[in-house]
């Protein structure tokens, strides 16, 4: 065999290593939604994680390091929707709903948006939130940061009502932003949907109402 065939053939084999990698992270992320919902942090050790996902303990070792650094980028997986490396905020469709030209249409966008990561996501935001006021410092910190994360990505929903102009009078962009922060959390989603029972049209339609009554002038 020729260096140059060599050469060939040893590209190739690292691109088919590089995608069974990447697979396999996908699928660990995928696998780690469920593990957490039924065991939760405390409970979802490695080995839980590997046997979802049908891979080795030393595989995903390998892919995430540790088991705070997995759940943390199975919840940022979770919320977005994939592992691309691209924040919320910086989302084309989250750009898209901030750059609507009044604040019916970016809390109508919002709320859009809003559905669809609750629908992904919201039993396993709940749970890792409700587990992480009492649980681990490793936990904690993965709330914590996601709490900061979110907080920031609803303040500049609530900057851009401001930037038209229809953020309700006497309403500060600070007190705006916790209103907005406690009505759609994802513990009032799964309180309303799981505990008393709103369909996925009822939800929606309240939270855009209620936001609209609580922040437009």
């Amino acid at each position: 065999m020729s260096d140059t065939s060599a050469g060939i053939r040893r590209r190739y084999d690292n691109s088919g290593r590089a995608a069974q990698a990447a697979a396999n992270r996908r699928a660990v992320l995928r696998a780690g939604v469920d593990v957490l919902i039924e065991r939760g942090y405390s409970g979802a050790t490695m080995a839980a994680f590997a046997q979802a996902a049908g891979v080795s303990v030393e595989t995903v070792y390998k892919g995430f390091g540790t088991k705070a650094e997995l759940v943390r980028q199975v919840l940022g997986t979770a919320v977005v929707g994939d592992d691309e490396a691209i924040a919320l905020i910086d989302r084309p469709e989250m750009r898209t709903a901030l750059g609507r030209a009044s604040g019916v249409e970016i809390v109508a966008a919002f709320v859009a948006l809003s559905i669809g990561i609750l629908r992904r996501a919201g039993l396993l935001l709940g749970t890792v939130l409700a587990s992480g006021r009492a649980g681990e410092p490793e936990l904690q910190e993965i709330v914590h940061q996601a709490g900061e994360q979110r907080y920031a990505d609803l303040r500049r929903v609530v900057e851009s009502i401001a930037a038209v102009g229809d953020l309700r009078a006497g309403l500060d962009v600070e007190r705006a932003t916790d209103m907005m922060w406690s009505v759609g959390s994802p513990e009032v989603y799964a309180q309303l949907t799981t505990d008393r029972g709103w369909t996925m049209d009822e939800y929606p339609d309240w939270l855009g109402e209620t936001l609209a009554a609580m922040l437009l002038r």
